[in-house]
């Protein structure tokens, strides 16, 4: 990326989400190699629909990678997030239940 030479540029500052994972999602996340960046933006941009047990499930369909492309340009690193998912809690939407990757 590079750097901004305008004087009066400031930088977006990046929200973090407050997301709680669960022992299951940590165990998850090591062994499906989804880092917490990738976790987050999943959350933030994906589609969400219910999963009929209490969950939500956030999935990076191919509409929205093309929507995250756009934005943020496309490349290999936003590509690798699709058909990847992440399951929150309904009651809360902050609690990860689990995280993986679908079959495509």
């Amino acid at each position: 990326m590079h750097a901004a030479t305008n004087t009066n540029f400031q930088p977006i500052r990046r929200r973090k989400l407050d997301l709680d994972l669960s022992q299951h999602a940590q165990v998850r996340k090591q062994q499906r190699a989804i880092s917490q960046d990738a976790i987050e933006l999943i959350v933030f941009f994906g589609e969400r629909s219910h999963d009929g047990r209490g969950g939500i499930r956030c999935v990076m369909t191919a509409k929205v990678i093309a929507r995250l492309a756009s934005q943020l340009g496309a490349s290999a690193r936003v590509e690798k997030l699709k058909g990847c998912y992440v399951v929150l809690s309904a009651e809360d939407e902050c609690s990860v239940i689990t995280v993986g990757h679908l079959y495509v």
